[in-house]
């Protein structure tokens, strides 16, 4: 998959991952969430899973060049 980086937290769920870079493990779209939105499942380093929609991401190309 590919890696990408929280830069616009518009949602709850995604609001505590700003800034955090996680790699997208799967597709999100209506026919598995309650809301109309598509976007990625993105999996980050506490082992969470979030859906996020696309405006709120930035694709990375090197992900340790944000980790501490």
């Amino acid at each position: 998959m590919h890696w990408v980086r929280v830069t616009n937290p518009r949602y709850e769920q995604s609001m505590r991952y700003s800034g955090q870079v996680g790699e997208v493990i799967g597709g999100w779209g209506p026919e598995n969430s309650a809301e109309p939105r598509t976007g990625y499942l993105v999996e980050f380093a506490d082992g969470e899973v979030v859906g996020l929609t696309e405006d709120e991401l930035q694709t990375v190309d090197d992900p340790d060049q944000f980790r501490a």
